[in-house]
């Protein structure tokens, strides 16, 4: 394979990075099939938290709800995270609450967009004057495993296109309706991978010492903020069903309840959710 883009090489970002824990240690690669398989096999190995894979290309990365992830190399961030958070299984969604509070974030500080969250975490943005609606700008996926009633590990795999907004169509819907990049939301300033990358582990670093310490409430509050789902009119897909009703709140477990026209509260854990407007 070609050399990989001199913008993320280890040696520089090595000397950027200035956190206790998330990426002291990093692993790059050009194209992988998919570097949350690659972080799961280093969990299954003993491999210590805080270790970060890069991808330039992945050949059967996966999104949310079984999709693919398609990003070209040098234009976005493809990565995901080992942790090996002190938790129950019953929590086990702090740790993607604490990257969609990081992702948040990271946007913010790099680009001048405003950044929020669709239910559970994607990252949504627009530029500063709210010009167009809001569309996605990157997603996460975790994955974890158990020991008994206790994490034994979770992997959180996040894609983010930086400077290269989606084309094409997805479930028969043409993806520049809904999705974008950093950089078109930035209105075509290009964004420095790097940088992004530097302040998404910096948060990520910091919001991940707070759950480790055992606030959770923190945690849970600041990522219940940045939802631009609570409050609105949506239709969640669920695996045989839609169901249409308005997104009241998040449980700390972060589950999604959803009151429905006949007033009757649904919990959801796993969904896709989408705003609807109301005639």
């Amino acid at each position: 394979m070609a050399s990989l883009p001199s913008d993320l090489a280890l040696p520089a970002l090595r000397m950027l990075l200035d956190t206790h824990l998330i990426g002291r240690s990093i692993l790059r690669y050009g194209r992988v099939g998919s570097t949350n398989d690659i972080a799961k096999r280093l969990a299954r190995s003993g491999r210590a938290e805080g270790v970060l894979i890069l991808g330039e290309e992945q050949s059967a990365g996966r999104g949310r709800m079984g999709r693919t992830w398609i990003a070209q190399p040098g234009q976005n961030l493809l990565c995901s995270l080992l942790l090996r958070p002190p938790l129950r299984v019953d929590q086990a969604f702090l740790p993607t609450m604490v990257a969609g509070l990081a992702l948040c974030d990271a946007a913010e500080q790099c680009a001048d967009v405003t950044a929020s969250l669709k239910w559970p975490n994607d990252l949504m943005v627009t530029d500063r004057a709210a010009a167009r609606p809001p569309a996605k700008a990157a997603g996460v996926l975790s994955e974890l495993g158990i020991e008994g009633e206790r994490l034994a590990w979770i992997v959180i795999g996040i894609g983010i296109n930086v400077n290269q907004a989606p084309t094409g169509q997805v479930d028969g819907r043409d993806l520049a309706a809904y999705a974008t990049s950093l950089s078109a939301a930035a209105g075509g300033t290009a964004i420095d991978r790097a940088g992004l990358l530097v302040a998404l582990l910096t948060t990520l670093d910091q919001h991940y010492a707070t759950l480790c310490a055992g606030d959770h409430t923190a945690i849970y509050m600041g990522w219940r903020q940045r939802l631009a789902t609570l409050g609105r009119h949506v239709a969640v897909q669920l695996p045989n069903s839609v169901l249409h009703g308005v997104a009241e709140d998040v449980g700390t477990s972060g589950a999604l309840l959803l009151r429905d026209d006949r007033g009757v509260v649904h919990r959801i854990t796993s969904g896709d959710v989408q705003a609807v407007a109301r005639g």
